[in-house]
């Protein structure tokens, strides 16, 4: 299997363009980490025990927010909008019938049959299927730690909000336990957990700092001042 062939024809599929013609990899580079850490876990004992087709990961994880293309060529989004909100039923068979349409002939059809069906089941919880397990583990574990932050960014930039509001959000999510429970919840495998959990407080010290730069506290310690009187912005 050229597994070769499969990233070169999913990164001319998943690269979108800017108005100006140039290349927008904000989808690519999240798909082909996704990829890559799906890759990893397929290769954990866990997974591994359960014969999971590589062919098939790596496709599902690459494809598996294709459906994000398929709304921005038809115009039902602005290209800035791609991944600022949750993926629907339709996002997945989207991205399902652009996997199957467009890796035709670079994978076998049984590895075509497995990679189109976890991008179609990855977010059902009740199937017993190992690589929609693994695409589903894979796309949680990029929402820890420190680049979701370009997601929040990114989000602002569009709402026209700046970096008190991804701080507000980030107090929110924890006063209401959020990420406790998305840890709890989101991962099948002890091993990926963990690692969430440690993408999670360096994520945490990542944004203790920009409530310590954002709100001037740092200046203000200089100066034995309390940053609270400094004026608001």
């Amino acid at each position: 299997m050229n597994l070769d062939a499969i990233w070169k024809r999913a990164r001319a599929d998943l690269l979108l363009t800017t108005a100006r013609g140039d290349p927008d990899i904000f989808l690519w580079e999240h798909s082909a980490r996704v990829a890559k850490s799906a890759l990893a876990i397929s290769k954990m004992p866990e997974a591994k025990s359960r014969s999971p087709d590589e062919a098939a990961v790596l496709a599902a994880g690459l494809y598996h927010d294709a459906g994000w293309v398929a709304r921005w060529k038809n115009e039902e989004i602005d290209r800035i909008e791609v991944l600022l909100g949750p993926t629907s039923d339709v996002d997945c068979e989207r991205g399902a019938a652009i996997l199957t349409r467009r890796l035709a002939g670079i994978l076998s059809a049984d590895s075509l049959e497995f990679a189109s069906r976890a991008v179609r089941l990855r977010n059902d919880r009740s199937v017993e299927f190992i690589e929609a397990h693994i695409i589903a583990e894979a796309e949680s574990l990029d929402e820890f730690g420190v680049l979701p932050l370009w997601i929040s960014v990114r989000r602002g930039a569009v709402e026209g909000k700046g970096v008190q509001a991804i701080l507000d959000t980030w107090h929110r999510k924890k006063e209401y336990q959020f990420w406790k429970a998305r840890l709890n919840d989101s991962f099948r495998f002890d091993a990926v957990r963990a690692l969430a959990q440690e993408r999670l407080a360096k994520f945490e010290r990542l944004m203790s700092e920009l409530q310590e730069q954002h709100c001037g506290e740092d200046i203000a310690a200089l100066c034995d001042l309390d940053s609270a009187a400094l004026p608001r912005s």
